[in-house]
């Protein structure tokens, strides 16, 4: 039970990389001057708002982040992200992901899970020198968070390292603004029914078997500022069913609009970091702002 609870210390501080797993992992290059980046301004007739496209799991090569993103960022009063990990109670936390990830006793993941999707986990946990027969216990939501953070855990990215983080680490003088919270987030993982459970887990591992090449090309794009090759290299490397895909996805973007939204309605410069991939896309934050009338510029980075 030790080791389950330091694992689930772990997905405690990594819950907000549910938006798109393959991306959250990625550990791009800082986007070389001269080009675009994954990085908008809004403006409004009262105020402007900054949109960064985040990696939730970092290293140490990706900083120095560019002048004018840390421009942006200084000149704001208000930072608003997914979920604000730095307060998060992690007592109250670990008894959430207790009581919605775990299977009371007499019960296991092994009765839950299909034949292959077993088979899958056993060769993922053979691959990783990982003892698959801790998992037990768990619900596929939670297995699944922990196969996809563990190849990037393995690989020395931390999230304690992510551009989320590293923000927030600058924001004691700032306001800092939840559009979500990791309760929320906890609750949509664990609502999805035992057959997209078993689907989510077995997109996971499908996933991991390509991980190193689709990371290659998430890093390029974002490296870049290709907000359109971003947009498709991420729909390609997805396995993860449409319901699961749109609840994770699609189905958050306006209500991260909406936030932006409120912002640009104010009169204080806001900078706002969420995940890369709700940013692009025809359903993203960028294309919905559009929509609703705002001037939307990517920035470019200065020789």
């Amino acid at each position: 039970m030790r080791q389950t609870s330091k694992r689930l210390g772990v997905l405690a501080l990594t819950l907000s990389i549910c938006a798109c797993y393959a991306l959250a992992q990625s550990s791009p290059q800082p986007a070389p001057a001269g080009r675009k980046a994954i990085f908008w301004k809004v403006t409004s007739p009262t105020s402007v708002t900054y949109l960064l496209g985040s990696i939730h799991l970092g290293s140490k090569d990706m900083y120095p982040l560019a002048k004018e993103i840390e421009d942006a960022f200084a000149g704001s009063a208000i930072v608003a992200v997914e979920a604000d990990i730095r307060h998060v109670d992690m007592a109250k936390m670990q008894a959430a992901i207790l009581a919605k990830g775990l299977y009371p006793a007499g019960d296991s993941l092994w009765e839950h899970i299909s034949a292959d999707t077993r088979k899958k986990l056993d060769q993922f946990g053979q691959k990783y020198e990982f003892p698959v027969a801790n998992l037990a216990p768990m619900k596929p939501w939670v297995v699944s968070l922990t196969i996809s953070t563990l190849p990037m855990l393995k690989a020395g990215m931390d999230p304690t390292l992510g551009i989320d983080m590293y923000f927030l680490n600058k924001s004691d003088n700032k306001r800092v603004v939840e559009i979500e919270s990791a309760d929320w987030q906890i609750n949509l993982l664990s609502g999805f029914p035992d057959d997209l459970q078993d689907q989510f887990l077995t997109s996971a591992l499908e996933e991991g078997i390509d991980m190193q090449e689709n990371l290659k090309r998430l890093r390029e794009a974002w490296s870049s500022g290709d907000a359109d090759k971003l947009d498709a290299v991420t729909r390609e490397s997805t396995k993860t069913p449409e319901k699961i895909t749109r609840a994770l996805l699609q189905d958050r973007n306006p209500h991260m609009a909406d936030a932006a939204e409120k912002f640009l309605k104010g009169k204080e410069q806001a900078f706002v970091i969420v995940g890369a991939a709700h940013m692009v896309g025809k359903d993203g934050v960028v294309a919905e702002l559009k929509k609703r009338g705002y001037k939307v510029e990517q920035v470019t980075l200065k020789p």
